[in-house]
């Protein structure tokens, strides 16, 4: 199962909004963007008020991360009497092992041999309110048909109507295959000194998770080892061929945790951490409880996880909680990752390592993630990426808010430029939305403009994948050969390098001469077609670098139907291949033209500087 798209209505700040997960060419990555105070944090608590799993991120009672008292959905602008319901419509694709499992399900357990093949599920979740309290909760799946195992005939059936308990069932053994919804709010892990493996009566909830994150470690080791079985029993044994084989299965669990963490951290970092490993130590307290104690041993010393630096903690924490939930055997796959304000307490350059390791948890899983910093935006992700904005909540005036007009509302960021079109450069609304403007101190990157998203697409793949370059370019699209003076202003305002790039067609040209009439000499180091690149690619655009038949061809790879070339269709691919990092085989002519582009930029950018 995957989600597909909530419909959130009532709840909270929130009147009525749609947050589809399903728009954009296959894209694992959702970005939420807005000011503080625009309902960002409202939106991933009404997903995670939805989750139908108790096995979540919640368990650790964090703040925010729970919502104990139901009259707190009152909306807020309606507090003195609210007479409704707060609605959580949540629309579920299912594909073919899903269907499976459920008529499987449906055969050995109900009077049907199999439900009618459908290719969505909607739930519905309502809580209802009177006089501002709450009343009652009703909870219902859009209807199940089925086929009677007695019936000679292909009826279709109702199965509520027919049988209430039987559609009971078939909802219950549904919700158990409904993804995990894991909710990190903006905070500081506090890992545990302790792991307690045993209680003196029932586990906590937070003491449960973590006891799951141990079993979840042991499912990495592919040895068939358990919790009880393999590490309590053995550590109150006297037996010492038990303390042997506990010691044992201990330092596998060391170099599991050290390699994947760290493994998963020098790709995020681009560096090593040498001579460091995660030391795992089992014993029993004064009450004859097992415990596991997680301590760090580098170069300097041995060092529990809560002694090490405010970066080093929140990033060793979010991998071991993220890392090894995929091991988890029999868990709803395609899991959604929810992150609040992530690293915001950390320096830019951790956040944008961040970015990096999202990359990583999005094999079979969704994240979506708020922010209101510019270090958390990826350009491969505005296809997937959203702005919230609160109607109570002035972008002119930020010290103002109305209550009373709390309206939190969210789109596209493609409907959102296309409603704002004096914001000519593609990443100005963003950072307009954000209220962001660059210090005096703050480093900005060199950097290639590009006239379009989709010249930015495919320059980035082929920088990125195709090509796999080490020394990369920072590139920069606009919204077309002729919207780049608010990037042009910017960049020379500000006193930084830059480059630009158009196509060579007649429009391309034009807007070159146009841009240095308008900048003067200023840009006339600085501004190319690619005919500068190539004088043969006079007149050309981008796209006329592919053969129409390799063109076809790669569109093919995303659209199996395709019988000529569409645009559109070629840059999605484009698109969804750069987000999924994944290459396809050009022609040697097409790579060596696009590694002429990229070492044409690099040398002139590297002349200025």
């Amino acid at each position: 199962m995957k989600f597909k798209e909530f419909k959130i209505k009532n709840f909270r700040g929130i009147e009525n909004i749609i947050v589809n997960l399903d728009k954009s060419p296959n894209a694992n990555i959702y970005t939420l963007v807005g000011l503080n105070e625009s309902g960002k944090t409202t939106i991933l608590e009404a997903i995670n008020f939805f989750n139908p799993s108790e096995n979540g991120i919640n368990a650790l009672a964090l703040p925010g991360g729970l919502i104990d008292d139901l009259n707190s959905l009152i909306p807020i602008s309606s507090r003195d009497n609210f007479n409704g319901a707060v609605q959580i419509e949540v629309t579920i694709k299912l594909d073919d092992n899903d269907l499976l499992k459920i008529n499987e399900f449906v055969n050995s357990n109900t009077e049907f041999r199999n439900i009618k093949p459908l290719q969505e599920i909607v739930y519905y979740r309502n809580y209802n309110f009177k006089n501002s309290k709450f009343v009652n909760k009703e909870f219902k799946w859009t209807g199940f048909t089925g086929y009677l195992k007695t019936s000679e005939n292909d009826d279709e059936i109702r199965i509520a109507k027919h049988d209430i308990k039987s559609n009971y069932k078939v909802y219950d053994f549904c919700s158990k295959l409904i993804p995990s919804i894991l909710y990190f709010p903006n905070f500081l892990f506090d890992f545990p000194t302790r792991i307690y493996l045993e209680s003196k009566t029932v586990l906590t909830p937070k003491e449960k998770f973590y006891l799951e994150l141990i079993q979840d470690i042991l499912y990495s080791l592919d040895n068939d080892t358990d919790y009880n079985t393999h590490l309590i029993q053995r550590a109150k044994s006297h037996d010492k061929n038990d303390k042997r084989n506990l010691d044992s299965l201990l330092k596998k669990m060391n170099k599991q945790v050290s390699d994947v963490v760290f493994d998963a951290w020098n790709k995020i970092f681009k560096r090593d951490i040498k001579d460091t490993q995660v030391i795992i130590k089992c014993d029993i307290d004064e009450e004859g409880k097992t415990f596991l104690e997680f301590e760090i041993e580098a170069q300097d010393g041995i060092y529990q996880i809560n002694e090490r630096s405010l970066g080093f903690r929140w990033f060793f924490t979010f991998l071991l909680f993220t890392q090894f939930r995929p091991f988890r055997k029999d868990a709803p796959q395609n899991a959604i990752y929810l992150f609040d304000e992530p690293a915001s307490n950390l320096h830019s350059s951790a956040q944008k390592q961040l970015l990096r390791s999202f990359e990583n948890l999005t094999t079979n899983s969704k994240i979506i993630y708020t922010t209101h910093s510019h270090h958390l935006i990826n350009p491969n992700w505005l296809e997937s990426t959203y702005v919230v904005k609160n109607e109570g909540l002035k972008i002119e005036d930020t010290d103002t808010y109305n209550i009373k007009k709390t309206n939190i509302k969210i789109e596209s960021y493609r409907d959102f430029v296309i409603k704002h079109p004096h914001n000519t450069a593609y990443f100005q609304p963003i950072l307009d939305v954000l209220d962001y403007k660059p210090s005096n101190l703050e480093l900005l990157p060199n950097c290639i403009f590009l006239e379009g998203k989709n010249d930015y697409y495919t320059i980035a793949y082929f920088q990125d994948v195709i090509l796999n370059k080490k020394d990369k370019l920072n590139l920069s699209p606009s919204t077309g050969s002729g919207n780049l003076e608010t990037l042009i202003s910017l960049y020379i305002g500000w006193g930084k390098e830059f480059l630009i790039l158009l196509d060579s067609d007649k429009e391309g040209n034009k807007q070159k001469q146009r841009y240095l009439d308008i900048f003067g000499p200023i840009l006339e180091s600085r501004i190319f077609t690619i005919e500068n690149v190539n004088p043969i690619w006079k007149k050309h655009a981008l796209e006329k670098l592919f053969t129409n038949n390799e063109a076809l061809n790669f569109q093919k790879t995303s659209y199996p139907t395709s019988d000529k070339f569409n645009k559109i269709h070629f840059n999605r691919t484009i698109q969804e291949c750069l987000i999924n990092k994944r290459s396809h085989d050009f022609d040697e002519q097409t790579k060596d033209n696009f590694d002429k582009i990229l070492t044409f930029l690099k040398n002139k950018l590297h002349s200025r500087s």
